[in-house]
């Protein structure tokens, strides 16, 4: 079964979706149903798991970190790559003293901001390894993950799209579909967290928080070029085989 022929809206794994269609260097595209990117696969529900299934998946990128395993799955016949961007508490440490605090918008988009640069820089390393995950037909299709696909997650895509020669804006695009994949889960647990703090806990300034911002991503897609000179240069640096690009776009790329 093609993939385009299936239903890949999972309820129990939101923001899963395929980079595939997406336009890249040379009037190419990335062919469909090999590369996908999501929340956490452990949250699938009996009923969506044939339907994952389906997909023949058969890496998984898993960028959490090991503490945030919460009844992980084994799949069969899956290879599961841990490659974590621990950030979890940094992330709870820098927001805390404003998550509470009204009209505090400008000090976390700052903070969202700074920590965008700091997984960046962070992933320089890791992201060796996914490009070398790529090289492998064999591994393929893949999925890369991490607790709700948006930030992590985001930057590893948007690095992926860049080395294809995706274009700014689309990879901005691509970025920012997180927003409206997530925000029905987000509103329900923020509500929820009202309810169970008897109002303690303000709901638009979390949505606030975890809210996925343009500012962000095209930090991160500057700091790529004035910092490291580029997304080649950032990739080379980790020790990366430059030389294997072409072998790698044959493997995502078709006109």
């Amino acid at each position: 079964m093609k993939e385009d022929t299936i239903d890949i809206n999972f309820k129990s794994v939101p923001n899963f979706r395929d980079l595939g269609g997406i336009a890249a260097e040379g009037g190419k595209k990335i062919k469909k149903g090999i590369i996908f990117r999501s929340a956490n696969p452990d949250a699938l529900i009996k009923p969506e798991i044939q339907k994952f299934q389906l997909l023949n998946i058969r890496t998984i990128v898993d960028l959490r970190a090991p503490h945030e395993y919460n009844g992980q799955k084994s799949f069969d016949h899956i290879d599961h790559l841990s490659l974590p961007l621990d950030f979890q508490q940094i992330t709870r440490e820098r927001f805390k003293p404003y998550i509470n605090k009204k009209n505090s918008e400008t000090a976390i988009a700052d903070i969202s901001n700074s920590l965008y640069l700091d997984i960046l820089d962070a992933a320089q390393p890791l992201f060796r390894q996914v490009m070398e995950v790529l090289l492998s037909r064999e591994r393929y299709p893949v999925l890369i993950h991490c607790h709700v696909g948006k930030d992590r997650t985001g930057i590893i895509c948007a690095l992926l799209l860049s080395v294809l020669g995706t274009g700014r804006q689309l990879i901005i695009e691509d970025f920012m579909k997180s927003n409206e994949a997530l925000r029905p889960a987000f509103e329900k647990m923020f509500l929820k967290k009202k309810i169970l703090t008897l109002g303690l806990l303000p709901p638009r300034m979390m949505m606030f928080a975890v809210t996925v911002r343009q500012r962000n991503i095209e930090s991160v897609l500057d700091r790529i070029t004035d910092h490291y000179g580029g997304i080649e240069a950032y990739l080379g640096d980790t020790g990366f085989d430059l030389s294997r690009l072409p072998e790698l776009k044959k493997n995502v790329l078709v006109d």
